[in-house]
């Protein structure tokens, strides 16, 4: 008894077009490898695309330390950011998360530490010998601990770090002598500036770096009394015509880092705060000191640099 076979659901009894059932096998192959070329290459060029765009997210958040479970104001951004830039983390699932309530095993415990002492300790030991050896350039080719005139490529250290009026960086900076500018960049000029309800106008005075050291409260400037917009011996404030200063106008500025009083500290916070004349913030105070106010909107940059003597 002969025997027959059923086609599976949904499945086509033969390959030809239109419902005709005797298109040719060769025929119905080539198309077949047709399609499967073209399906192949579709599937590569989708995950191509995949990879390349994780690619690029992997990359912006490992080059400065952003990631998408530690936001802005996290109190660990700082520290995060530091690890990511020094090369001590690379974040986690597929880079763009850093997982920062994740336990941590042995095998990443001195992974961590074996790129600490690689990235960071490494590089500061080779900084000491080649100043130890006097093989430092300097403009004078004999300075240093040794008299060795054989100059060298070692990068000067630099600090850089940007925030808004609402919010603080931590920093943590080897001692020495830097140069520093400060920038800023506002949403509207400093006399167009309104506090209260009202139509009278209540302008900036003072714009101003300001830093507190991990063990205090109290927020300073005179280790920074140099970089300021406005008020005696400051910069221009921003103008409808000019959103953007910056503090010196022109060069650089010198600030020392040290930890003894009266020098920016090697660690701790830092802001850049808005000053309006006296009273002029409401509620009034007891005192004649010019008032901070938060209301006036800017964006701003700090950025220090190792100076060679």
């Amino acid at each position: 008894m002969a025997m027959t076979t059923t086609p599976s659901s949904g499945e086509p009894d033969a390959h030809g077009s239109d419902g005709d059932q005797r298109g040719s096998p060769r025929a119905d192959g080539r198309l077949r490898r047709v399609w499967e070329r073209r399906a192949s290459r579709l599937a590569v060029g989708v995950v191509a695309a995949a990879v390349a765009l994780t690619a690029a997210a992997v990359a912006l958040a490992q080059g400065i330390g952003t990631f998408r479970d530690v936001p802005d104001n996290d109190y660990a951004r700082d520290s995060v950011q530091w690890a990511v830039q020094n090369g001590i983390t690379f974040g986690c699932l597929d880079g763009t998360y850093f997982c920062p309530d994740r336990p941590v095993n042995r095998a990443q415990s001195v992974t961590f530490l074996y790129r600490y002492q690689n990235n960071v300790i490494s590089s500061l030991e080779n900084r000491i010998r080649a100043l130890e050896s006097g093989s430092v350039q300097t403009p004078d080719q004999n300075a240093g601990f040794g008299n060795q005139p054989t100059p060298t490529t070692v990068p000067l250290r630099q600090f850089t770090t940007r925030a808004t009026q609402h919010q603080t960086r931590s920093f943590n900076i080897a001692a020495g002598i830097y140069t520093a500018v400060f920038t800023l960049e506002a949403t509207k000029a400093a006399d167009a500036h309104n506090q209260d309800t009202d139509a009278d106008l209540e302008p900036v005075t003072l714009i101003q770096v300001e830093y507190r050291e991990n063990s205090s409260s109290s927020w300073k400037t005179y280790a920074v009394s140099t970089l300021n917009l406005g008020g005696t011996g400051g910069g221009t404030l921003p103008t409808a015509a000019a959103l953007f200063q910056q503090a010196p106008a022109s060069g650089t500025v010198d600030v020392e880092i040290a930890n003894v009083p009266g020098r920016l500290p090697t660690s701790g916070q830092m802001r850049v705060s808005a000053y309006m004349a006296d009273n002029t913030v409401t509620p009034n105070d007891a005192d004649s000191d010019p008032d901070r106010t938060t209301r006036y909107d800017f964006s701003w940059g700090i950025i220090l640099t190792e100076k060679r003597s």
